[in-house]
Order: structure tokens, then sequence, then C-alpha cells
């Protein structure tokens, strides 16, 4: 999942390689201190290749980053507002790819679904390309590989929550994880892993992602860790993110090694605070997010391996 672009009064073209070095796996330090901040685009987002932001806001612009942890960002595109009621998007997330960006609707309803979008007609000038739209009750949404899209949602009829897998190519969902904890949740897919939150609780539970033809319960998975509301969660290596707020409690963000069981609390603050974040590995940072604001923190790679350059890193992120 590589990207060029180019940038200037409009954005012109968008072209994509495939990824040429297999991700590294960062190390977790005994602690993590801010190096710098940005302003996020608004809106739901993911990362691109790059490293930079994608973002849609809640009337349909398409935001592009100018440069990496820029506060700077270029209108490339508009479509249809994603939502309605004017709540924006779910969830935006980009393949690995890069091919293709998906974006939940946040409806609440008998029609909520995953729009597919072809990603250079969303960051150059001209009409949006639908791949696919898909019926779906949406929260948030990874991708497994360019054609498997797992999302996490709750019924408008029933109010379970489920993890659906969504077929691009064939355009549709078919239910892998009922009931999905109390509440909606984050989910990560990575590296043969799913990673599934429960929104009440805060507790995150991994699967192996080829799932059985009947659906799973929440509890068949193996308990992972539990902090906050789960409602962002991001993998990369051994290191997974997980971050949130529960109502009326601090929010915050931990880092957890599955390899080591050792984990780091980032950065509290108060109730009205809800965090998320994701690992960038053109960058090999991890972004903490909170409060329209994103936090960098340097994560040191293994000493064995030195960071690749810009464009050669095989991306698995995560987004909001």
């Amino acid at each position: 999942m590589r990207s060029s672009l180019i940038i200037g009064a409009a954005v012109a073209a968008i072209s994509f390689a495939s990824p040429s070095l297999g991700q590294l796996t960062p190390t977790l330090p005994t602690s993590l201190n801010p190096v710098s901040t940005f302003a996020l685009p608004g809106g739901a987002f993911d990362v691109l290749p790059d490293g930079r932001l994608l973002g849609v806001t809640a009337g349909g612009n398409i935001r592009l980053q100018d440069a990496l942890n820029s506060s700077s960002y270029t209108t490339t595109n508009t479509i249809a507002p994603p939502n309605s009621s004017g709540f924006g998007a779910s969830f935006l997330s980009i393949s690995p790819n890069g091919a293709s960006v998906a974006i939940g609707d946040n409806e609440f309803n008998a029609s909520a679904a995953v729009t597919v979008f072809a990603a250079a007609s969303l960051t150059s000038a001209g009409p949006a390309t639908t791949v696919a739209t898909i019926a779906t009750p949406n929260f948030r949404g990874d991708w497994a590989d360019n054609n498997t899209l797992f999302v996490t949602g709750a019924t408008s009829d029933t109010f379970t929550t489920v993890v659906n897998s969504l077929d691009i190519a064939a355009g549709t969902s078919t239910t892998v994880v009922t009931p999905a904890g109390g509440f909606s949740g984050g989910v990560a897919a990575n590296d043969g892993t799913l990673f599934v939150g429960a929104g009440d609780t805060g507790e995150v539970r991994s699967f192996d992602a080829s799932f059985p033809l009947s659906p799973l319960t929440f509890a068949d998975g193996a308990s992972v860790a539990t902090a906050n509301s789960a409602g962002s969660i991001d993998a990369f290596g051994s290191l997974v993110l997980i971050a949130g707020q529960q109502f009326g409690s601090t929010g915050s963000a931990f880092v957890i090694d599955q390899a080591t069981g050792d984990s780091i609390l980032l950065q509290p603050a108060g109730p009205d605070a809800f965090y998320g974040g994701y690992f960038n590995p053109a960058t090999n940072q991890l972004i903490v997010t909170a409060g329209g604001t994103g936090i960098v923190n340097n994560v040191p790679a293994p000493a064995t391996l030195a960071l690749a350059p810009l464009g050669r890193v095989a991306l698995r992120r995560r987004r909001a």
C-alpha cells in the first residue's frame, strides 16, 4: 500500500504501488513522551501509505494532509454527506494496497451501509467512483486484505452487536461474531488475527481471522486486555493500541505488547477526553488522538532492523 501524491492548487492524481518490505515490529519502550502535535482533519480518517492522513468531514469533503504530521489539509474531492442526519461517517478505512477507501454511513436503521470508493477518485477532482455499497451496521471497520473488510456495529431491530465480514468483490456481508459485546467497539485486523472491542466494558478479545461458517460469540475470543471503551484499536506487529473513554471516567490509551505482556498508559486526561490512536509505519511513530489533536510519540524499531526509506514499508494502521 504505497502512494505518491502531487499537491498544488488542486490535487491532480494519486498512484499506488505494492509494498516491497514486510512490516517492522517496533519495540515497546519503557515510557513514551510526546515529541510534537498536529491538528486532525476532522471527521473520520485513516493513514495513507506515505504516512499522511485522508479524512472525510460530515459534509462529505475529502481532506488530504499536506505533509507528514502537518496541521494543513487540502480538500481533494467531495462526496454526498456520509450520514443523512449530519453526524458524519462512522469510520474511514484504506485497504492494504491503497486502492480502496471504505466509509461507514453511521446510520442506525435498516439502510445502514458501508460504501467502498476507488481511492484515486477521492484524491483527485471529478466524480467519485463507487466500487461497492454493502448493507451492514457500522461503527468501526478495518481491512484484513484487499477484498475483506471487518466491520463492527449494532443492529437497529434487536440492538445486537455484531462483527460482519464484507466481501467487496461479491458485495456480501457475513456475520462472524454475535453478540460482539454489550456495545459496539473497535476492530483491527493484523496478520491473520482479528481484535474486537466491547464498548461497554472496554475488553478486547482476539480471534483467528479464518472464521468457521457459524458465527462465534465475543466470549469465544482470547482476552487481550481491558482498557476504557476500546472504541479505537490498532495492531502493529506484537503491539496493540487500545483507546477510548468510559462514560464519566478518565479517557486514555494503552499500548500492550502481546509477546511480553508489558503495557504503557498514554496521556491520561479528563472525563470529557475520548482517546484514539494509530501506528504510522511510514514514520515509525505512535499517534495518540484526543480533542482533535494528534500527539506524536516515537516508537523504537528493533535494534537489528533499520527503518526503511519512506515509501518502502508495508502498512498496517488504524485510525481514529
